[in-house]
């Protein structure tokens, strides 16, 4: 609320006038000049050119009522006959001219060309145009009524005002102070107004329209409020310093009936986006605390920003000195996004039970069931905390940080095409959970803590921390249609995109059939090269594709399968583990087993590849070797399998023919190094165990080979006997397992 609300008529004081005319019925007087008085002090002289006696009522014509200052000099007072004012808007030197015989003197001046006085009922109006003015503020108007018994003046119609900066009073000015260089005037207009000087109020009614530099008030009734007590005046040094002067003596303004406060931009082409303005029924300002209150009885008030941004709710209170703003009741925020042309994209909104906002700190809180959307994207929570940050010599704000505390939740809708249902579009929901979470925009860094659930209609993740890393979208990828990465629930918005996952606690991801449980996942992504479609999956989607898997403590992998048509598990377990999806090569160290079904095995350093990398390259870039060469020093296809004294049965499920390690993935093979041991129990209970310093696995061969470093030989135990070889081949076709090259059996007493 600005200044111009609390002036109008400030200043100006209404005499109380005792005493009657005497009595000269039908007498014409010419330059008629009546004092009034109160208290036996003068308070008002009325100067007329002429005057008649009409029964109880003096008429006067071309009347001049100055209004006096408190133990005025009564021999400085000038003649009021002929008196010449300035017109409504005259420049400053004409204000001063007309002033300065009389900023000693008069309070104020009103004239008219006709007026009746009533004697008997205290009362002086008339049906002419009414000129007032003052030091402070001039109006013009037509028809007025001053009852001095009630201490009231009205001023019929047409009611225009014009009001001074206090750096432009022509007493401050004629007593030497410097003119201004801005020199400022509030406008007001209405159709009624009304003095209550008993009460200290002053009322604009009807179409009320005050216009103060780019602000502009309009409402049915305008009530200013006033104490003009001298130490109420010294209280209002408390308020900002340049409304010390014009608010001096105004307590509280009340605005009602279709209350529409805007606030123009300097730039009018800015107009459509930066117009600010404020719509309510009520319309409350305590000047001393600097309080706007909006209200509204059958509508709720609301605070708009262009056409694009509007605030509403049931209360809304403004503290202008501080900058503050408090939404009391059912806050709700609707902000649209356009492109560059200027067309509606999509809309964001935010609601909650109450709301608060910092503008010098540029925070807003939002606190009791929270709710913020956009396009792809709802946040619930029970407060919100968000902090802005503002572009040097810009009105406009960019987010950068939230806090959501108590039941954080974050829903993404993304859609799909899919080739049945004639390829319409399907709508997919992730979401994210915690207690609580830090979204740093500034630092693009998203953080989840305690009981957080990561729930997808593929996969799920729990886990006590997940904190996700962003980046800025390139000029490419910006300009593509993104609907939002799953797994980062879609906050990672329309130019930013995920480059890092880490999960941390009692990690638990649940995919299918399949879950992974350890103390920390890493998970690393890239923007989608151009042509390369997103994979189905949680973790790849919205134009991100996920590259590495990194798995950090007590690694637990299980699979859900059937054994021998019974429900079992795969279960593998490692100290940590690392994926790389682009070259289809996993690696798994520390404590490695595998169990799956009756059969086991157990090394220091496992690694696993799918796809279609060259196997082989891989190996020889990630795998150490064991000093024999690719297939060691030993001709495989020439040497004599019967040379085996035995063999051992792997069976039907021991080794599977094709592990699905995603929706693209196969695998293709499997290489164990350090430590090696394969463990199985055949059909009737007999355990069988091979060992050694590396094994290979080729599904496409269904071929298991089991070497050691030299001098260590790989050993095979079965049913009381020990063998030691140069290599343990399996053959997945034939169903055994023979040892090869220089075989050496001895009893095995180990039990």
């Amino acid at each position: 609320m600005k200044r111009w609300l609390t002036i109008l008529m400030a200043g100006l004081v209404l005499p109380v006038i005792s005493g009657g005319l005497e009595d000269m019925q039908g007498l014409d007087l010419k330059h008629l000049k009546i004092p009034f008085y109160k208290n036996q002090k003068l308070q008002l002289l009325v100067f007329a050119e002429s005057g008649q006696k009409q029964e109880r009522l003096m008429a006067g014509y071309n009347t001049m009522l100055d209004i006096l200052l408190p133990d005025v000099n009564v021999d400085k007072i000038p003649d009021g006959w002929q008196t010449k004012l300035y017109p409504l808007g005259a420049s400053m030197p004409e204000v001063l001219k007309f002033w300065e015989p009389r900023c000693q003197i008069s309070q104020a001046v009103i004239f008219t060309a006709g007026s009746s006085i009533d004697q008997r009922n205290g009362e002086v109006f008339g049906d002419r145009p009414v000129f007032l003015r003052t030091p402070m503020f001039d109006l013009n108007g037509h028809g007025f009524k001053a009852d001095f018994n009630q201490q009231v003046i009205e001023i019929s119609s047409e009611v225009k005002i014009i009001v001074r900066d206090a750096g432009l009073d022509p007493r401050k000015l004629l007593a030497g102070a410097p003119m201004p260089k801005n020199q400022r005037l509030i406008h007001a207009e209405s159709r009624q107004l009304r003095l209550d000087q008993k009460n200290n109020k002053i009322m604009l009614i009807g179409d009320v329209k005050v216009i103060d530099g780019r602000n502009i008030l309009t409402c049915d009734r305008l009530t200013v409020f006033l104490d003009r007590s001298e130490k109420n005046a010294g209280e209002n040094k408390t308020s900002a310093e340049d409304e010390k002067a014009v608010l001096s003596g105004v307590t509280r303004v009340l605005a009602d009936g279709e209350v529409l406060l805007r606030q123009y931009p300097e730039d009018a082409a800015k107009i459509a986006t930066e117009l600010q303005s404020s719509n309510s029924e009520h319309l409350e300002y305590d000047v001393r605390r600097g309080l706007i209150v909006l209200t509204g009885d059958h509508q709720e008030p609301t605070l708009t920003r262009g056409s694009d941004t509007e605030l509403r709710g049931k209360r809304i209170e403004l503290l202008r000195h501080e900058d503050k703003m408090f939404v009391m009741q059912n806050c709700r925020i609707t902000s649209l996004v356009r492109d560059q042309r200027g067309m509606l994209i999509y809309a964001r909104k935010i609601s909650s039970d109450r709301a608060n906002f910092d503008g010098r700190n540029n925070v807003a809180n939002f606190h009791g069931n929270v709710v913020a959307s956009d396009q792809n994207t709802t946040l619930y929570t029970d407060s919100l905390r968000a902090h802005l940050s503002q572009a040097q010599g810009t009105s406009s704000h960019q987010l950068e940080l939230l806090f959501g505390n108590g039941n954080v939740k974050i829903v993404s809708r993304s859609e799909k095409e899919v080739a049945d249902k004639d390829g319409k579009k399907v709508v997919r929901i992730s979401s994210i959970a915690s207690q609580q979470a830090e979204l740093n925009y500034r630092k693009n860094k998203l953080v989840f803590f305690n009981a957080v659930k990561v729930r997808d209609q593929e996969a799920s993740l729990d886990c006590r921390r997940l904190d996700l890393f962003l980046a800025d979208r390139n000029s490419s990828g910006a300009k593509s249609k993104v609907s939002g990465s799953p797994m980062a629930a879609g906050m990672e918005g329309r130019n930013k995109t995920v480059t890092r996952m880490i999960a941390n606690g009692e990690v638990v991801m649940v995919s299918g059939k399949d879950e992974l449980h350890t103390d920390m996942l890493t998970l690393q992504f890239r923007e989608l090269p151009p042509g390369v479609k997103p994979s189905p999956g949680m973790i790849q989607s919205g134009g991100v594709q996920l590259t590495k898997i990194f798995c950090d403590g007590s690694v637990k992998a299980l699979s859900h399968t059937t054994y021998d048509r019974m429900p079992s598990q795969r279960i593998l377990k490692a100290g940590n583990a690392m994926s790389d999806l682009l070259k289809d090569y996993s690696e798994f160290h520390g404590d490695v087993s595998v169990v799956d079904g009756n059969t086991e095995i157990h090394c220091r350093d496992m690694y696993i590849f799918t796809g279609a990398s060259p196997i082989d390259e891989v190996i020889e870039d990630n795998v150490p070797q064991n000093g024999m060469g690719k297939s060691g020093d030993i001709d495989l296809d020439d040497e004599d399998l019967d040379a085996d004294p035995f063999a051992l049965d792997m069976g039907e499920n021991s080794v599977p023919t094709r592990i699905a390690v995603s929706d693209t993935r196969d695998l293709k093979r499997i290489v164990c190094q350090k430590e090696v041991v394969l463990l199985r129990r055949d059909n009737k209970g007999k355990l069988q165990r091979a060992g050694g310093d590396r094994a290979v696995y080729t599904v496409n061969t269904r071929e298991v080979v089991l070497t050691a470093n030299r001098p260590r030989r790989p050993w095979l135990r079965s049913e009381g006997r020990k063998q030691f070889c140069d290599i343990i081949r399996s053959d997945m076709e034939s169903e055994d397992l023979r040892g090869i090259g220089n075989v050496v059996v001895m009893p095995d007493d180990e039990k």
